[in-house]
């Protein structure tokens, strides 16, 4: 199946939702790293950077090792540190615990966004 499948001229390839799986778990482990280690620490929204730069193989080789670490760091968490807080611009306070709810629904949203590509069936 080629990774530049997609529904509609403006959606993204699966190699595109693949780089943005790993752009997001970068900012997410930095996030959840910060607000373990820092008092309330403040962190803002970035804007979206290249998602054309890795072929999709690439993208979900690094972004399984990521998160792979990620999940190691998750589980090293003692139960008090999930509610430790952070700032996130313009969303507002965050926990660690609602942050990785967000990224589960997040990755759901986007699996099935890739299932529908690689299925034919429009968005």
């Amino acid at each position: 199946m080629s990774e530049e499948i997609q529904d509609r001229s403006d959606a993204w390839t699966i190699a595109q939702v693949l780089n943005h799986l790993l752009d997001t778990e970068q900012r997410y482990y930095s996030r959840i790293r910060r607000m373990r280690k820092e008092l309330k620490p403040r962190m803002r929204m970035m804007p979206d950077p290249d998602y054309t730069r890795l072929s999709a193989l690439r993208a979900w080789s690094q972004f399984y090792e990521l998160r792979q670490r990620h999940v190691r760091l998750l589980r090293s968490l003692k139960p008090g540190e999930w509610e430790r807080e952070g700032t996130l611009t313009p969303i507002g306070e965050i926990t660690i615990a609602s942050l990785v709810r967000h990224m589960a629904a997040h990755d759901s949203m986007h699996a099935a966004q890739i299932a529908r590509r690689l299925s034919g069936r429009p968005e």
